[in-house]
């Protein structure tokens, strides 16, 4: 069966409404953010969602849990994400504004009352590191991560890219080190026995694609990529490390001049970013990457 079929009978079964509703929710609040009114390109947002939906639902078969909490769990994380058409609205973790949503929507839906405090709980697990994940929220978790990992996360990678209107090699320099660094500790970053196998298979074939990437980049002869390592204090526990991965070009694309790098970490509203500022010795030429550090330091 058709996997979205599968996904969208599993909750309009119960809740005749409830996906449609969350699609248009979603789709719109994307529309609003990008200022595309028409809408005349799909909702990146809303494909996103069916694949976490997907994948919670593989993991919840394998692992005999009944799949219908996390998939509506899965249905509402990225609900809050554009909020009023912006990111992040007033400050405030996406995955709060996911729960107050996914509350009221499911009140309307007559979902029962226990059940939805299981979804909202979940929800607001998914962010705050004071509160254990329950179970719903760590096969989320796992289903978030795998779905944006492997060869559906390069194929997101150049979807973003593409839709943020960036070249090839600013989309290295900017994103590729994110990618290196999430898909290392893939595995160790799982919640569930079928996460943390299925990330394993994910690790091997992300790596090994922009690895190989970066490699013909560099044989093309017009500018040198190298990876760079570097250790960064484990945000939860500075007395631990965590090993980050960094693309940067060999010399200024520009100019061929030296290149300098200043990297620096910033306490967000879900997570501690790092920052590395790339510039030009000689000229003008600098680009900025910000990636959210990962939540475990092996």
């Amino acid at each position: 069966m058709n996997s979205q079929k599968s996904i969208e009978d599993c909750v309009t079964s119960k809740f005749p409404h409830l996906f449609e509703s969350v699609r248009e929710i979603i789709t719109k609040s994307e529309r609003d953010f990008s200022r595309d009114k028409v809408l005349k390109r799909e909702s990146f947002l809303w494909d996103h969602t069916l694949q976490v939906c997907a994948v919670a639902q593989k993991i919840c078969l394998e692992e005999g849990v009944d799949p219908l909490l996390p998939v509506i769990t899965s249905l509402f994380h990225d609900i809050g994400k554009f909020d009023k058409g912006t990111y992040h609205s007033g400050d405030i973790p996406e995955e709060q504004l996911s729960s107050k949503k996914a509350e009221s929507i499911l009140i309307r839906e007559g979902m029962d009352k226990k059940q939805i405090h299981q979804i909202t709980s979940s929800l607001e697990t998914l962010y705050n590191e004071h509160k254990p994940l329950t179970r719903t929220a760590e096969i989320v978790h796992d289903s978030d991560f795998l779905a944006k990992s492997g060869h559906m996360g390069v194929a997101h990678f150049f979807i973003k890219s593409a839709l943020r209107g960036t070249t090839l090699l600013n989309s290295l320099i900017q994103s590729s080190g994110r990618e290196l660094t999430y898909a290392s500790v893939l595995p160790q970053n799982m919640r569930t026995r079928t996460g943390k196998r299925i990330a394993a298979q994910k690790k091997k074939k992300t790596l090994s694609f922009f690895k190989g990437l970066i490699k013909e980049v560099n044989h093309l002869g017009n500018i040198h990529l190298k990876i760079r390592k570097l250790t960064w204090p484990c945000p939860n526990d500075p007395q631990k490390h965590i090993r980050v991965f960094m693309v940067l070009p060999h010399r200024c694309p520009e100019c061929q001049g030296d290149i300098r790098t200043k990297n620096s970490s910033q306490k967000g509203i879900k997570c501690t970013q790092l920052i590395t500022d790339i510039k030009c010795n000689k000229c003008s030429w600098k680009i900025q990457t910000r990636f959210c550090l990962p939540e475990v330091c092996p």
